[in-house]
């Protein structure tokens, strides 16, 4: 009988630790394990569970008090695998709207898409950089708008309009073409400042020279 019980009592721990709740107890990055308070015990070093990790891998590793579930085949903490993660009083949802696909991080990045208004939003913290490389990058919006400032290190391409608002500054020089429609290939509504000179058809606006007038003190007159 005394068998049978002991028998019935061990049955019954495995059954129990098949699924287990626990929270994460420490990390070790570099070896893609953690070990997992379960109640009073804490696992052995166990490996989570990532969305991929075959010919595309994910990295998005547990943090230290996350809330987790521990799944144990044969109710073995020793051969357990860590599937991350409950919501907790420590670590809340980043939203409770059913319309938002939200990821926020701890530097206070929050990253969501709202399908219901159709805006894909990053809210950064200060001195975030964003980088693309190499290669290039398409937008097809209908507008696209820069409310900061813009810095272009080599080309910039924009098929339709450019409307700047600020100041440009263009530290390599400036070439202008007209459409194929024709036309000028530059409107200026105001006045144009030359720290040098103007060149037109090879005529400087500064050294031309100005016929039928004599040399003297007398200015010549408007230019014809």
């Amino acid at each position: 009988m005394h068998r049978m019980t002991a028998d019935y009592s061990e049955l019954l721990r495995l059954l129990l630790n098949l699924i287990r709740f626990g929270t994460i107890a420490d990390i070790d990055h570099d070896a893609q394990r953690v070990r997992v308070q379960v109640g009073k015990n804490i696992t052995t070093w166990r490996p989570w569970i990532t969305l991929r990790a075959g010919d595309a891998q994910t990295w998005f590793p547990p943090s230290l008090g996350e809330q987790v579930i521990v799944l144990s085949p044969e109710g073995d903490f020793t051969q357990a695998a860590i599937l991350p993660a409950i919501y907790s009083d420590k670590f809340k949802s980043p939203s409770t709207n059913p319309a938002h696909h939200t990821t926020r991080y701890a530097d206070g990045a929050v990253v969501q898409y709202d399908r219901n208004s159709h805006t894909l939003s990053a809210t950064l913290p200060d001195g975030t950089s964003v980088t693309v490389a190499p290669g290039k990058v398409t937008s097809n919006a209908e507008d696209t708008e820069c409310t900061g400032n813009l810095l272009v290190q080599k080309n910039l391409v924009v098929n339709q309009n450019l409307t700047v608002n600020g100041m440009s500054a263009l530290n390599a020089g400036m070439n202008v073409q007209a459409g194929k429609a024709g036309g000028p290939a530059a409107v200026v509504q105001g006045v144009i400042q030359a720290t040098m000179d103007m060149i037109a058809a090879g005529i400087s606006l500064v050294k031309h020279p100005h016929g039928g007038i004599k040399k003297g003190d007398d200015d010549s007159g408007a230019p014809k």
